[in-house]
């Protein structure tokens, strides 16, 4: 009995022994990837899928490591790599070694054989619903431009993220070394731009949004729209003219085309955009069908025009913006960063003092022009038209007024006591038509020059007078009043004219008495 027992311990540690070898063994047959994204782009949103198309062992080491690969036996994935290779040599008879040995005769890395096989891979498992082996999910971290695989069982690995511009799929052998694999494939993005750098209130912009159609292979639907916003400076119009929208309007006008002229719409592109119900700011343009329809156009580039108006609430910080909302599941799409336009317009702040006690003067009349209007001859050129009163104004290209006035007292809580908003970049010149009473008008006109920010701040533009630049961006004007100049005909003048009549008179009476004397 004792002897029994003796056995059977040392079988149960001979047991334990091999399991943990078989654990031994099981850990070293996993590996580590990391997906790194192109530069500029990012993962954020994606979804990453790792496709095992072989199984991996390795023996040796260094320069004499051996490779032995297996096709996966999942379903789906021998039939993916046959249509893949399109080779005749593939025949139902054909071995594990005999499909590993085509894959390498395709060329090294990175060639353009072995780029075709992985994204023919690609076109059939999505197109067949062959199963990835395994998948990140959807990355949420912001501006993610790299992912780990940890713990991946060693094979030779096809990496694809969905819905990129077109197919562009990853090859990479995960084994006993940390593999690292560089994606090649762009996700869908958008740029806004506008076609000026800066505003008056009253103009138009023209938005141009350009995208790319994506490859959408082996979706049974696709959601792709332009969501843009606009800020409280501007109003969408229907064209280049400032066309308004009605009060009831649900869309506004867009154009969608593509960028090479050489390129057929394989549709009929939409036309208008959809407005936000509570907020006619913001409209949605849903492309989902147009970009399916044209899957023979994929990677083509495209572009969406559409127009705003600069209304009176347009500031220097006046900007505004678009994202793409994509994705093969409506219920959980991805949503781009957003690309901004901006549009700054800026204000022009007076100071209007006496020129001795500083004090603000109010009644001063000014008119603006533009460098072009300004070299124009006097009696033909037109001065910026404005609205607004006591000290506050916007320009106003349906007004009638030209003309605005300094107030008795500070513009709300600043130290000027006039305000002209809604002004571009530009050269401008300040004539002072008429000043306070009892003060002498300005004898030159101002040069005044705004500049736009060079920076990704747009407030830091900056404001010259006269070649000097103001820190405080704002112009001081000062005016003058003079001592009271000398005059003829005062008191004296009137004394010595009484004087020398009294001397005339003396002289009149000597003359008779002498007179008198004689006779």
């Amino acid at each position: 009995m004792k002897r029994m027992k003796k056995i059977m311990a040392m079988l149960l540690a001979a047991i334990m022994t091999m399991a943990m070898a078989v654990t031994a063994f099981a850990a070293d047959t996993t590996g580590k990837l990391t997906v790194n994204v192109k530069s500029g782009q990012t993962l954020t949103g994606q979804t990453i899928y790792l496709y095992k198309l072989f199984d991996v062992t390795e023996s040796g080491s260094g320069a004499t490591k051996n490779y032995a690969y297996t096709i996966n036996t999942a379903t789906g994935y021998k039939d993916a790599i046959k249509s893949a290779l399109g080779s005749g040599t593939i025949t139902d008879t054909s071995t594990d070694a005999d499909y590993a040995d085509e894959v390498a005769k395709l060329g090294g890395n990175d060639s353009t054989e072995v780029q075709k096989f992985a994204n023919a891979f690609t076109t059939y498992a999505l197109t067949n619903n062959v199963t990835a082996t395994v998948n990140s999910g959807k990355l949420a971290d912001t501006n993610k431009d790299s992912y780990d695989f940890s713990n991946l069982a060693y094979g030779y690995y096809l990496v694809y993220v969905t819905g990129g511009k077109q197919i562009q799929a990853s090859l990479v052998t995960v084994d006993s070394d940390a593999a690292t694999v560089n994606l090649k494939s762009e996700a869908p993005s958008i740029e806004k731009k506008a076609d000026k750098t800066s505003v008056e209130i009253g103009n138009v912009v023209t938005y141009t949004v350009t995208g790319s159609i994506p490859d959408t292979t082996g979706y049974n639907q696709y959601t792709y729209k332009i969501n843009d916003t606009l800020s409280d400076g501007l109003d969408f119009v229907n064209d280049v003219n400032g066309t308004a929208l009605a009060e009831d309007a649900t869309t506004v006008k867009v154009a969608v085309a593509f960028k090479d002229t050489d390129v057929t719409d394989a549709s009929t592109a939409p036309t208008t955009a959809k407005l936000d119900t509570a907020n006619h700011r913001k409209m949605t343009l849903d492309l989902s069908s147009w970009v399916r329809a044209n899957q023979k156009n994929k990677g083509k580039e495209f572009t969406v025009t559409y127009y705003a108006k600069v209304n009176d609430k347009a500031v220097v910080a006046e900007k505004n913006s678009a994202k793409l909302e994509y994705g093969n599941d409506p219920d959980n799409t991805t949503e781009t960063t957003p690309s901004e336009a901006k549009t700054p317009t800026y204000p022009l702040n007076i100071k209007k003092t006496d020129h001795k006690t500083t004090e603000l003067l109010a009644d001063a009349k000014f008119s603006l022009y533009t460098e072009t209007e300004y070299k124009k001859d006097a009696a033909t050129r037109q001065a910026i038209k404005v609205t607004g009163t006591n000290g506050n104004y916007v320009v106003d290209p349906t007004s009638e007024n030209t003309v605005f006035e300094s107030a008795a007292t500070k513009i709300g809580e600043n130290a000027y006591n006039l305000h002209v908003n809604g002004l571009a970049e530009g050269t401008y010149y300040l004539v002072e038509t008429k000043a306070p009473e009892g003060y002498n008008k300005l004898a030159k006109d101002v040069k005044i020059v705004i500049t736009k920010s060079t920076t990704g701040d747009e407030t830091a533009w900056t404001l010259s007078k006269d070649d000097k630049d103001e820190a405080d961006k704002i112009i001081d004007i000062e005016n003058s009043t003079g001592s009271l100049l000398p005059s003829t005909g005062g008191k004296g003048a009137i004394a010595f004219g009484i004087i020398a009549a009294i001397l005339v008179f003396g002289v009149v009476v000597s003359f008779i008495r002498d007179k008198r004397k004689v006779a």
